[in-house]
């Protein structure tokens, strides 16, 4: 899977322990063969060193260099300006240097990483033409990668950083992209087996599999939505403020929503099942696909558990058949049977 889509995550956070991996090994040498360096550009975040693969078209360098440019200024502009630090991006066309560039074997679904430490971003690109961005989101996917870098700018870790892993991935997906139909099942599953996380348990997301990886993202994705909405469309500029004035995370929540944390997270879990009661989940078509397998599992125990009522009610009315309690042997049968003995 090539195309950068929505259906699945396009981004993950590898820094400061919100993910799995601890620590960021460094680039083997030959990994490098089939990238070059295009150059290095500017923009709002900071200075950026551009690698391409070698068979790339010209002109790929300048198409995303104007990217890079316009979507680090669209950040600036929604959320105040960071310290401009030097970062790489790196685009590959291998699932293998992918994991080259990241330092780790990387789950199938994952197609982006934003790095802390070093300041990177690797994104598995298509295999020739990346100007051609009608048939994958590779603006998406960079969008969601730079608000990770520029929350890095923000909040580093020799500061108290990072934030959250539910906010850090709420906001970059809620910016970039939004909830797409395969997080809104997740949430509808979530809802159904009564399985939602807690936003302590998002402080930092796992990917041990797609299915609670999207539920993850889902959850955080709301979590952004809420704030916004309990809030305002301004809360995130004036929670940045305050982070710039010096305060941590929870204080400078506290101070920008007007509530601390943990009156946030009360909304916020009856705000998830308000959006998702069980009228509304019904009411989704999407949701016989996921009740199907638990209807066919549902029948099947009515079944045995029928099955042995009536069973039972043959032993006591001494109908079984010896060995065979579920044998039907009837009066008119059992006479047949003795005649024709005689």
């Amino acid at each position: 899977m090539r195309r950068f889509h929505g259906r699945l995550i396009t981004g993950i956070l590898l820094a400061g322990g919100i993910a799995a991996a601890a620590e960021i090994q460094q680039l083997s040498p030959a990994r490098q063969d089939s990238l070059v360096i295009s150059g290095s550009y500017t923009s709002q975040l900071g200075e950026f060193t551009l690698y391409l693969p070698a068979d790339y078209p010209s002109g790929t360098e300048d198409f995303l260099q104007e990217m890079i440019a316009d979507l680090a200024l669209v950040l600036i502009s929604r959320f105040g300006p960071v310290d401009p630090a030097a970062f790489e991006l790196v685009i590959v066309n291998a699932r293998e240097e992918l994991s080259a560039w990241t330092g780790r074997e990387l789950p199938r679904w994952i197609h982006a990483v934003a790095l802390e430490h070093p300041p990177r971003i690797v994104v598995l690109g298509p295999a020739t033409d990346i100007s051609d961005h009608t048939s994958h989101n590779l603006e998406q996917a960079l969008l969601h990668e730079l608000t990770h870098i520029y929350l890095y700018r923000l909040y580093p870790s020799r500061n108290g950083g990072p934030l959250p892993g539910w906010f850090h991935e709420g906001l970059a997906v809620y910016f970039s992209s939004g909830l797409d139909r395969g997080m809104h099942r997740a949430l509808i599953r979530g809802r159904l087996t009564n399985r939602f996380y807690t936003l302590g348990q998002l402080d930092r997301i796992y990917h041990t599999s797609t299915v609670l990886s999207e539920l993850a993202y889902a959850q955080s994705i709301v979590a952004a939505q809420s704030m916004t909405a309990f809030y305002g469309e301004d809360v995130f500029h004036s929670l940045f403020d305050e982070i710039r004035r010096g305060y941590s995370f929870a204080p400078a929540f506290a101070l920008a929503a007007g509530e601390n944390l943990e009156q946030f997270q009360t909304r916020y879990k009856a705000e998830l099942h308000r959006r998702y009661n069980f009228l509304l989940v019904l009411a989704d078509p999407s949701v016989l696909f996921i009740l199907l397998p638990i209807l066919v599992l549902l029948a099947y125990f009515i079944r045995i558990w029928r099955s042995r009522i009536i069973t039972a009610r043959w032993a006591a009315e001494g109908y079984g058949g010896g060995d065979d309690p579920g044998r039907d042997i009837t009066p008119a049968d059992d006479k047949s049977r003795t005649v024709d003995e005689e």
